[in-house]
């Protein structure tokens, strides 16, 4: 019997033993140990509207190595754990800045937090290329990345990369007017504070070219040398002349130059193939002391600089435009500057009796290349026969700058007159200039470029032959200014002006009776056998006397009609994010349209756009009273005295979507 019960009890336990064990496997899994559904994604609460990668980032800290302040008192700031619309509140106008700095005010070995700096594009042109690049003022003092944000503050485009020499650069098209903001941030964990510059190119759309892709060019010698770490020791000699190349659309050449203390260089680039060269110098601490982009004329460049130490500098070369070519860079010793006040710079006044250097340049096809910025002496002595001499000349120009070619030191009896041509054909004359004012027989013209190419000066006397051809030198300075040219008197104008509000002189074609191109008189003249090319002002010379019958450019008023009054105008619109009445840095507001119209026909004369600093500035010629409109702003402006300058101030407004 015993025997039974514990037979009863082993089974009963047995049996229980199975049915919790059964129990604990049929269980489901405790939650702790399973994986996270979709929607507990612990990730999935950081991407929603507003989030920042960096403002949830950890806060990143610089110990300073140099004093350091903030060129707009970090007024654009946004700090760490804030979120983007309130970042992007505190955007400014997007423009070439320099002195900015990713951390608040500070002395050396302060540590202080790290900030981005926001910056808005307001009324983006579709189609156009802006090009934002940030840059240390010390090469490695920061490590900068740009992000871009559209109206909704989405990212539209990005360039982060840790390993591009801690500058950024990106390109933006626009797809709206935006706005767009643009957050500069540091992408390192670490940095020692000082500044960074902003720069800020625009190019309006164009048409896509028909031409075939140029051939690739192939590595030169000194590749690979794409930053400071590859930069070759060159040879130490000058001057050193090397054969370059861009092999690639991204390639950017470094080199290192042993110099003399107390010692002044220069660095060139020239022979350009399909490249735009932008040259920069920086010293043994990688610090950036000097950087041209078309200082040696057309698109090359040049850069002088005085050598502070026995040692090297760094030289870096770089392409402005998408493409692959090849380029010369020349490094020479040069004599230091001529301290204090000295004679004007250029040519010196060529001995008497002998044709100046640019002869022959008596048509559009002989035209003599000029540098900008650089005055030169030339005259009006004939390179063949009597005469007359025309001389023309031309320069390379670039959109959204402000050009101007001005006469001065004219020798006794000279009275030139300018005409001025965007290229090379009679009828695509933009204006002219006789005299700058009564008295002043110097010739003057201002021009706001649009387009990139040559622009063509004429310089004649017209029926106003220098008493000694001889003697007849003047001096040609043309410069170039972001700056419209404020006009110091009332320029004589050469001709009436255009529906485009150019002043273009009259260029009637032709024929065997008549030729109205050249500014030149009425006179019969002995001529030279040395024939000129067919598009010559000058009329073909013949072994014998003839008469030739010619029109002055400067076509005489009717005593019935007034003449047409010159009114400049500039105008300012800026946005006044920080209220204090003014334009500040970073404030103007670009691409705004201004109009003039001729009051009394309704004539629209001339428009053009503002730039980046929120400026313009053209003249137009009219008979009576102009009427300015701003018609994005809903503007109009009365202008019936001499000149006309205008400040359009707009107010901070909260929001950030739209225009301010």
């Amino acid at each position: 019997m015993k025997r039974s019960h514990l037979l009863l009890l082993t089974t009963a336990v047995s049996i229980a033993l199975l049915l919790v064990v059964t129990s604990t496997l049929l269980r489901p899994s405790h939650p702790a140990l399973a994986a996270p559904r979709p929607e507990q994604d612990a990730f999935s609460k950081l991407l929603r509207p507003g989030f920042s990668p960096l403002q949830q980032a950890g806060e990143i800290s610089c110990t300073l190595t140099t004093t350091t302040t903030d060129r707009l008192n970090n007024t654009n700031a946004c700090f760490p754990g804030e979120n983007l619309n309130t970042c992007a509140n505190r955007a400014v106008i997007l423009a070439d800045t320099d002195n900015l700095a990713l951390v608040m005010d500070g002395a050396p070995d302060d540590v202080l937090p790290v900030h981005t700096d926001w910056f808005r594009l307001d009324n983006a042109q579709i189609g156009s290329n802006y090009v934002v690049e940030t840059l240390p003022d010390r090469t490695n003092n920061y490590n900068l990345g740009i992000t871009v944000y559209d109206s909704n503050l989405d990212v539209v485009l990005s360039d982060t990369n840790a390993q591009d020499n801690n500058r950024a650069q990106l390109t933006l098209e626009p797809d709206t007017q935006g706005p767009y903001f643009f957050e500069v941030s540091q992408i390192s964990a670490s940095c020692s504070g000082g500044t960074y510059d902003l720069e800020v190119a625009f190019s309006a759309p164009t048409a896509t070219p028909t031409a075939t892709e140029p051939p690739a060019a192939n590595e030169d010698e000194y590749e690979p040398n794409n930053n400071f770490e590859q930069a070759p020791t060159l040879p130490i000699q000058v001057p050193l002349l090397l054969d370059l190349t861009f092999h690639t659309t991204d390639d950017r050449d470094y080199f290192l130059f042993y110099t003399k203390s107390d010692r002044w260089f220069e660095a060139s680039t020239s022979d350009l193939d399909r490249v735009d060269t932008l040259l920069e110098v920086y010293d043994r601490d990688q610090k950036r002391i000097e950087r041209d982009d078309d200082g040696a004329g057309g698109l090359a460049s040049s850069a002088r600089w005085r050598s502070e130490y026995d040692g090297y500098y760094y030289i870096v070369v770089q392409n402005n435009v998408d493409s692959t070519g090849s380029y010369n860079l020349t490094i020479e010793q040069i004599s230091a500057p001529t301290p204090g006040p000295s004679p004007t710079p250029g040519v010196a006044p060529t001995p008497r009796g002998r044709a100046d250097d640019c002869e022959n340049n008596l048509t559009f096809e002989q035209a003599c290349v000029i540098p900008l910025n650089q005055s030169q002496t030339f005259n009006f002595v004939p390179p063949f026969g009597e005469g007359p001499d025309n001389d023309f000349y031309k320069v390379w120009v670039k959109p959204d700058l402000h050009y101007r070619c001005q006469t001065s030191d004219l020798a006794p009896g000279v009275d030139p007159n300018m005409i001025v041509f965007r290229a090379p054909s009679w009828d695509a004359a933009i204006g002219g200039n006789d005299d700058i004012e009564p008295c002043n027989f110097n010739s003057s013209f201002s021009f706001f470029s649009d387009y990139t190419g040559w622009l063509y000066i004429l310089l004649g006397t017209g029926d106003r032959t220098p008493s000694d051809i001889f003697a007849s030198d003047y001096t040609l300075l043309c410069e170039k200014s972001v700056n419209p040219f404020l006009a110091t008197s009332t320029p004589q104008a050469t001709a009436t002006s255009s529906s485009a509000g150019k002043l273009p002189t009259p260029m009637p074609s032709p024929s065997p009776e008549l030729d109205t191109r050249t500014p030149t008189p009425t006179r019969t003249a002995t001529l030279s056998p040395t024939p000129t090319s067919p598009e010559s002002p000058i009329a073909t010379p013949t072994q014998q006397a003839q008469s030739m019958s010619i029109r002055r450019l400067t076509t005489p008023i009717p005593a019935a009609t007034s003449p047409p009054r010159f009114v400049p105008v500039s105008i300012l619109v800026y946005y006044d994010a920080n209220g204090d009445g003014q334009r500040g840095a970073g404030e103007g507001i670009a691409g705004i349209s201004a109009r003039a119209y001729e009051v009394a026909t309704n004539q629209l004369l001339a428009e053009d756009y503002t730039d980046v600093q929120g400026s313009l500035g053209f003249s137009v010629s009219a008979q009576g009273p102009v009427r300015l409109t701003l018609p994005f702003l809903g503007l109009s402006h009365l202008v019936v005295g001499e000149e006309a300058n205008i400040q359009v101030r707009v107010p901070p407004q909260s929001g950030i979507g739209g225009t301010p």
